[in-house]
């Protein structure tokens, strides 16, 4: 008893130092018994939504005139450093008066009101007079637009085109007027026209006339009287509902190309130009290579390519009108091939019997080969196999970047690595893996038939990729593995597949001494590691998509693998391949704030074995079967040590305890946000919980132990929780990250349903009285610590 409320009070002592850290604000540098800013506060109101409110207090705060702003620095998250605030003085209020209400008005806020709170706050702390300068806004009504139209451009063709793209504009009836509305539609106007040809239209030829002239002012009265009246009624429909008429405009230009529609000519290609030539000396100029086809002129000197690569990513058509956005997408496509970093483009107009355009393409080559060295440490995927290493590796890339000179892209990986058990009270050294990667990128679809519409694509390859690997798990089995894969990859705005039609995988697998006493003691996970080869075709699809307001990203991905369907049908091949489908899904989603972030990730993926073969068994082969925790997953738990649902097999082996599933449902909040700086290195954190767990679809044979399979009826007793914080060091390009997570559900705890007990709580889990082949007994943490590089979603 005595000891129990001894820690509760070790509890709350603790408790009330970090709360009366956390409110603390420290102040540097001030002026001794003087008046200074110390804090800034805005009283919003008006009739706008909960988001915009937010959005438009947010953004006031970054119209206080500099000599009223303190500069305050959060430190350690928990406190704040105001240094050097300015001294107060009420001249300086004006400024930032005037400030807001521009602000304001460039939002359709034109009869806002904005004053100061009197008498302004005044606190005393020492010899501290801390000043608070509070503002109240009122924003009134919002400018509405009551009508807009394109009528009032002068030039035919232009105001047939606006009008005929009239569904597209951002001006609407009765929405918000502000100034960037306006701006945005002169420049979605900009790009229409220069999408239909007008090559030298710009923002200068185009303008918005706004008028909100009350119309029945206009009727002339000779009664004083009734155009008093007249004047106060429309006052008052102006307070009650603001509106404002839009025109929009063309201006006359000196250029008499402005309005002028051009079609484009020839295309000329220089793709060995050097970066200390002058482009336009070259336009004209004589090679000792050319050829011309059709519309193309390839210049070279020594032939660094062929024209075919070049021609199938030109975007741009003799005899079409021009078109901006294919001048752009032709730009993107030369600079993506590979073998060029820098493209610059000369227009030549044309004299003719129309309007003509030519282009001269000046491409600047790249190094031909690059060798480079990397360092990967923890980086998770859900596959032992496949992706990238686990622990720390060491990879070296040799590249190629115009292989026959059709601008083939070939790369050479060699990847040696090792994964660290540092909680492993058996040995550090866990895994050794080596590996070799050959791969070839096309950049064209090659295909028995041709394939239509390419063109409408922004990106598109084929990929040829074969890979060798070697894995050595110590003491429990050695496999090696040989991928060949055949595929192509595509991409269009912000959509893109993977689609490989053929991935043929063969497998060898040695068991060691570890796994096969693991065998003995849990003889269903032999079942898991039976050796068979994969024959398959796998279809992956992501997008990433904008929120519906600023600040918030989304990206979701779906992929599907089949195996034996097509392959399995061969009597010879029936019984030495798997058959099965897996899919898997997973959404995340990141709403940015100011200075922090909220992300969130769901992950779902269930594989399914259809043989039944005796042989193969009835699960995924362990190297296609999920896995959790580590860095990137359930954070709590280490490295394939969490799962299967509730099963207790596994954790009560005391010689082998990885574990595979075919099911995994994951769910993953994380709140981010900036704590210290450290020099030029910043240092932010998080707090995150992690939610999901693995799970068998069938139960596998010689195994009693149902509770690692999926049942709806044990689905939130075999969910597993962990919560926790950590450190993201941001360093140049990379971030190192170190996450502490602590168990908060785990389904392998006998007590209170898996949860977590405050009142019996430990860093351990003493449940199992279980020994090693030494003798020593062996504890399951409540805890694990995790290093990883880059954010974990």
């Amino acid at each position: 008893m005595f000891q129990t409320y001894r820690k509760a009070n070790l509890y709350i002592f603790f408790l009330s130092v970090v709360l009366a850290f956390a409110s603390c604000t420290v102040v540097k540098n001030y002026p001794p018994n003087t008046p200074f800013v110390f804090d800034n506060e805005i009283k919003l109101e008006g009739d706008v939504s909960k988001d915009e409110m937010r959005r438009i207090q947010a953004e006031l705060y970054n119209y206080w005139d500099d000599s009223l702003k303190p500069r305050r620095v959060g430190q350690f998250g928990v406190r704040t450093i105001v240094r050097n605030p300015p001294r107060f003085d009420t001249s300086y209020i004006n400024p930032s008066i005037t400030f807001m209400r521009s602000y304001l008005q460039s939002q359709g806020f034109y009869n806002s009101i904005v004053e100061p709170i009197l008498p302004h706050e005044i606190d005393t702390v020492g010899d501290q007079l801390r000043a608070t300068v509070r503002m109240a806004v009122n924003l009134e009504k919002n400018l509405r637009i009551s009508s807009f139209t394109f009528d009032s451009i002068q030039h035919d063709d232009l105001r047939v085109l606006a009008k005929q793209d009239s569904s597209k504009t951002l001006l609407r009836e009765r929405k918000p007027f502000n100034k960037q509305l306006i701006s945005g539609e002169l420049d979605r106007l900009v790009n229409l026209y220069r999408n239909n040809g007008y090559l030298r239209m710009n923002r200068e030829n185009l303008y918005a006339e706004v008028d909100t002239t009350e119309v029945g002012l206009l009727d002339i009265t000779l009664d004083p009287f009734e155009q008093a009246r007249r004047i106060a009624e429309a006052t008052q429909r102006r307070l009650a509902d603001p509106t404002i008429d839009v025109a929009i405009r063309s201006r006359p230009s000196n250029d008499t190309n402005a309005f002028t529609q051009f079609y484009v000519g020839r295309i000329y290609l220089y793709p060995e130009t050097e970066k200390t030539e002058i482009v336009d000396s070259l336009i004209g100029k004589t090679f000792p290579q050319e050829i011309n086809a059709r519309q193309y002129t390839l210049k070279q000197h020594v032939g660094l390519v062929k024209l075919r690569p070049l021609r199938e990513h030109t975007y741009l058509r003799e005899g079409t009108l021009y078109d901006q956005s294919m001048y752009f997408k032709t730009i993107n496509a030369y600079s993506s091939l590979g073998p060029w970093n820098q493209v610059d483009v000369r227009p030549v107009i044309r004299v003719d019997t129309v309007p003509i355009v030519d282009f001269h393409f000046f491409l600047t080559p790249a190094p031909k080969y690059s060798f480079g060295t990397d360092l990967e440490v923890s980086r998770n995927t859900n596959s032992i196999i496949t992706g990238n290493l686990l622990g720390v590796a060491n990879v070296i890339t040799f590249r190629r970047r115009n292989v026959a000179k059709q601008a083939i892209q070939a790369s050479t990986t060699l990847r040696n690595g090792i994964e660290l058990g540092l909680n492993d009270s058996v040995s550090v050294l866990q895994t050794f893996q080596s590996s070799i990667t050959q791969t070839f990128s096309f950049p064209r679809f090659i295909t028995p038939f041709r394939i239509r519409g390419e063109k409408s694509l922004d990106d598109y390859r084929t990929l040829l990729s074969l890979n060798a690997s070697y894995t050595d798990r110590r003491n429990f089995f050695k496999l090696s593995s040989a991928v060949l894969s055949f595929g192509y990859e595509w991409k269009r705005k912000n959509h893109a597949w993977i689609y490989r039609p053929l991935n043929v995988e063969l497998y060898s697998l040695d068991t060691l001494a570890g796994l096969r006493s693991a065998f003995v003691n849990n003889p269903f996970l032999r079942n898991a590691f039976n050796t068979g080869y994969v024959i398959s075709q796998t279809l992956s699809y992501s997008y990433t998509y904008p929120g519906n307001r600023a600040g918030v990203t989304n990206f979701l991905r779906i992929s599907g693998e089949e195996a034996g369907a097509i392959s399995g049908r061969f009597p010879g091949l029936r019984d030495k391949i798997y058959q099965y489908i897996k899919g898997e899904a997973e959404f995340r989603k990141l709403i940015s704030y100011r200075r922090t972030g909220l992300a969130f990730r769901f992950f779902g993926g269930v594989g399914y074995n259809y043989s039944n073969d005796p042989v193969l068994g009835r699960s995924l082969p362990f190297f296609k079967q999920y896995i959790a925790g580590g860095p990137n997953s359930m954070r709590a738990w280490n490295i394939r040590q969490l799962g299967l649902g509730s099963s207790l097999l596994s954790d009560t082996s005391s010689v082998f305890r990885d574990r595979f599933g075919d099911v995994q449902l994951e769910t993953n909040i994380e709140y981010r946000y900036p704590f210290f700086t450290i020099g030029s290195i910043n240092v932010n954190s998080a707090v995150f919980a992690d939610i999901g767990n693995l799970w068998n679809l069938k139960n596998p044979r010689n195994n009693p132990d149902s509770a690692s399979v999926l049942r709806f009826d044990r689905f939130f007793r075999d969910l597993a929780i962990g919560v926790g914080t950590g450190l993201r060091f941001d360093i140049s390009s990379i971030m190192i990250r170190l996450d502490f997570a602590y168990k908060v559900k785990d389904p392998a705890r006998e007590k209170n349903n898996g949860w977590m007990s405050i009142k019996d709580f430990s860093w351990t889990n003493d449940e199992y009285n279980i020994v090693d082949a030494n003798g020593r007994r062996i504890r399951r943490n409540n805890y694990a610590f995790q290093l990883g590089i880059g954010l974990p979603f």
